[in-house]
């Protein structure tokens, strides 16, 4: 009696171990996934603000007049 007793509650332990392992997978896998998909849009986001911000700087500078700055930041609109 003692002998299926003490099965029962390895094989119990054992259940709950493969329970956790797989839950760690889960959350490992849904971690990296959120991690991948935020790093491709944070990457695609510089891609396309990067004239913009070279606008930007090369106005704060003093490099272009207002009216040259409003008739580049149309442009980069524009090509969007």
């Amino acid at each position: 009696m003692t002998d299926n007793v003490m099965m029962d509650s390895s094989v119990m332990a054992m259940m709950c171990f493969m329970m956790w392992i797989g839950a760690l997978i889960v959350i490992i896998v849904i971690g990296i996934t959120i991690y991948m998909v935020t790093r491709l849009l944070m990457k695609k986001s510089r891609l396309e603000d990067r004239p913009l911000m070279l606008l930007k700087e090369r106005y704060v500078k003093g490099e272009i007049s207002d009216n040259e700055y409003t008739r580049m930041k149309k442009v980069i609109a524009d090509l969007k």
